[in-house]
């Protein structure tokens, strides 16, 4: 960890957190600086656009610089949840199951869309969860299809990963991802990856998705994505 590296982003956490800006001495106390550091670091963070002052003494605010930084990936995001939409929902009707769209985010995936399954007993998905990628078979797909995120897991998450690398290696070759109660009792799932940030998952009780008819909805699953 470089310290000053460090500091610069909790300064612009301080600042994002204040809402409406928040002076020098009270940004140094909030990160535990002192007020010199702390100029300094706010002052770099200045000419670089980051951050900026009405005046000499007036409170820091973030300028529209972050937000442009992550604007087209959110963007990027949005128009592919609203193309995944369509196929979700006949994913979930050929299915019966609960299909659902989730997005790399760090060490887990996050979902971002869901149609649920209509079955009276039935995994419910919901828009926001989390999940580890390593363990489940939606992350166990994106790590397949990203060598950089494999080397990057395989390196912060030894345990771990020894434990899921051939499940992972299987996802590799198959083209899909599986998981047969692994991570949740009584719950399987299949996912597919749309690239190296994104997959689709379709899962249920385990009492109605043996492995073959996983497999067979991993085929849907590609089928669909490309007629839509």
């Amino acid at each position: 960890m470089i310290q000053s590296v460090q500091r610069a982003f909790e300064l612009l956490e301080a600042v994002a957190a204040s809402g409406d800006g928040a002076r020098l001495s009270e940004l140094a106390d909030a990160v535990g600086l002192n007020r010199s550091t702390a100029h300094n670091l706010l002052a770099s963070l200045e000419a670089l656009g980051y951050v900026e002052q009405a005046g000499k003494g007036t409170p820091y605010r973030l300028t529209s610089r972050l937000a442009r930084l992550v604007r087209p990936a959110v963007e990027a995001e949005q128009a592919l949840r609203l193309r995944m939409r369509p196929v979700l929902e006949r994913v979930t009707r050929q299915t019966g199951e609960t299909s659902y769209l989730a997005f790399v985010s760090g060490e887990d995936y996050l979902c971002v869309e869901a149609v649920q399954s209509a079955e009276p007993l039935r995994l419910t998905v919901n828009p926001g969860e989390r999940e580890p990628l390593l363990g489940t078979a939606i992350g166990h797909a994106l790590i397949a299809a990203d060598p950089d995120l494999a080397v990057r897991l395989s390196t912060a998450k030894v345990a771990n990963w020894s434990d899921n690398e051939t499940r992972i290696a299987d996802a590799r070759r198959n083209g899909y991802a599986l998981d047969l109660e692994h991570f949740h009792p009584g719950v399987a799932c299949v996912a597919v990856s749309l690239g190296s940030s994104a997959a689709i998952g379709v899962a249920g009780p385990s009492s109605r998705l043996p492995e073959p008819r996983l497999a067979g909805i991993a085929k849907t699953v590609r089928v669909t994505l490309a007629d839509i």
